[in-house]
């Protein structure tokens, strides 16, 4: 009995086996038959066997490393015209312990014609439907640019890609996107392992606020009091430090170029931080970053004339996005 058990174990995992691989084939022939289930790099050189000529140079950086990407379209004599894109990004989700780094491949189709544009659509969303298990979710008229505008998309069983095709009109081209998503491994949220600490706020005269400049000695961290630097510009390294540690600025959408976030906050008497306020237009990030301060530890306040006192830290952070 057992052995037939085990019989029946062994030929479903093989057919689910065969089903996953007949999957990937199935995948792999809406995206010109790229190894999507291998590396970046497997597909970075695929694409250029394929033909496609870059067009673009884009660097991305990941812990350090530069991730590749590829931008360019297809050599072909086809009065549609097809482009293919490989790029990355970053998926996270509330209440949960860990982000993706995600791999994206886009690829574009155009066309002169709306109904040849359509009768592409449907075919591959078809397609699409049968390899995903998921009901597929659909938008209509997203867009506030055009008066033609759809999607649907599609997730595996397991969350491990997402498959998606979009149609567009602009100008007099037709054109549909679609897009293959895959998780490239998992990191934590550091922060999310800790019990977020509350924001304070308390009514502090400013004639009972100090500055750098007219105290003895200005508050230190942990790592300011192991240096034996006890000045302005040590505590705020450590707080830089603690914000570009703490966050992925990916991960909020911002225009590229420099972003300037202006913060201050008060570390009172009792060597605790309160009051603190930062100044940009993406209030989510605000929020991030006032947590990150928040979580600074102050090991000794300000002294002056040998006694603690109230001491406030106004500094701008300077970001730039790719």
């Amino acid at each position: 009995m057992n052995f037939q058990k085990n019989k029946i174990l062994i030929i479903s995992i093989m057919f689910l086996s065969v089903l996953k691989l007949d999957a990937q084939e199935n995948i792999r022939s809406l995206f010109f038959n790229l190894p999507l289930e291998s590396s970046r790099d497997s597909i970075y050189s695929s694409i250029e066997k394929l033909g496609f000529i870059k067009n673009s140079d884009r660097k991305v950086y990941q812990g350090g490393k530069t991730i590749k990407t590829f931008s360019g379209y297809l050599d072909n004599k086809s009065s549609d015209s097809i482009q293919i894109q490989l790029s990355t990004g970053s998926r996270s989700i509330e209440n949960e312990k860990y982000y993706q780094n995600l791999l994206i491949i886009w690829s574009y189709h155009h066309f002169s014609s709306n109904k040849t544009a359509k009768k592409f659509y449907n075919d591959r969303k078809r397609k699409m439907r049968k390899i995903t298990t998921h009901k597929p979710y659909h938008s209509k008229n997203y867009y506030d640019d055009i008066k033609t505008g759809f999607s649907d998309s599609f997730v595996d069983s397991d969350n491990q890609f997402e498959l998606s095709i979009e149609f567009k009109k602009e100008g007099k081209q037709f054109i549909v996107i679609q897009d293959y998503t895959r998780n490239e491994g998992q990191k934590k949220l550091k922060k999310q392992f800790k019990k977020k600490k509350e924001l304070i706020y308390r009514k502090i005269d400013n004639k009972e606020l100090y500055q750098y400049f007219n105290v003895e000695k200005a508050p230190t961290t942990k790592r300011c009091e192991s240096k034996e630097e006890k000045t302005i510009e040590c505590i705020k390294n450590s707080i830089l430090r603690k914000i570009s540690r703490n966050i992925d600025f990916d991960d909020f959408g911002l225009t590229s170029g420099k972003h300037r976030i202006q913060s201050s906050f008060i570390v009172d008497k009792n060597g605790e931080i309160i009051n603190i306020k930062t100044r940009h237009d993406n209030e989510k990030l605000c929020k991030e970053i006032k947590e990150s301060i928040n979580e600074t530890e102050i090991i000794t306040p300000a002294i002056k004339n040998g006694e603690k006192v109230n001491f406030i830290i106004s500094f701008p952070l300077v970001i730039t996005i790719d």
